[in-house]
């Protein structure tokens, strides 16, 4: 890798140095979207807990759901119940959308990370022919520095997207099934904010 690093020209490692942080960016958003959804859903699963058995108030959890339940409860003080359960829904697309933030950025990296391989492989090869055109040799010596920097960008350009596709498959998954519980827990939520502002009034 260091030798190949070496015999590329510029756009070469242009190349790869784009795609070292689009590897290095995926990373992070895989990492800490990881540890942030599975405590969203630990948070979440306490509060459903207590939701239901109706003996403690989940509201001091700060979790997606009690967020919607205490914005809920604000539209309470100020609107007729019947308008509630639709400023819930846009609280909970809100929240979804929270979730989501920044995942679309890891589907476009294993999209266009081959491509950018392919670039810089097709960019190798032509300097490598474009090398022997000029010498008139085709010695191992004149077309190394362009069959280096092809092979080289191929392989980052893969080694780039393979983990982000892995990592957006997942971490979609895990959304989708915080979400599933959100939806469940949705019509308890509703029923607290409204029995609350029965007993306040």
């Amino acid at each position: 890798m260091v030798s190949a690093w070496r015999n590329c020209d510029f756009a070469g490692k242009s190349v790869i140095v784009i795609l070292f942080f689009l590897s290095f960016y995926s990373w992070y958003l895989i990492i800490f979207k990881f540890f942030l959804l599975k405590e969203v859903d630990r948070k979440n699963k306490i509060f459903g807990d207590l939701l239901l058995s109706e003996k403690k108030n989940p509201e001091f959890i700060n979790c997606p759901l009690s967020r919607i339940m205490k914005y809920g409860m604000k539209i309470a003080k100020s609107k007729n119940p019947e308008n509630i359960e639709s400023y819930i829904e846009k609280a909970y697309l809100k929240e979804q959308g929270i979730l989501e933030k920044n995942l679309s950025f890891l589907a476009t990296v294993a999209a266009i990370s081959p491509f950018l391989g392919l670039l810089g492989t097709v960019w190798g090869l032509l300097v490598a022919f474009h090398n022997m055109a000029i010498t008139g040799s085709s010695s191992i010596k004149v077309v190394a520095s362009g069959v280096a920097e092809a092979l080289v960008t191929t392989i980052i350009g893969l080694v780039v997207a393979i983990p982000a596709a892995v990592g957006y498959n997942y971490l979609r998954e895990k959304i989708a099934g915080i979400n599933e519980r959100m939806e469940f827990l949705f019509p308890y939520v509703k029923e607290f904010i409204l029995k609350r502002k029965e007993d306040e009034e």
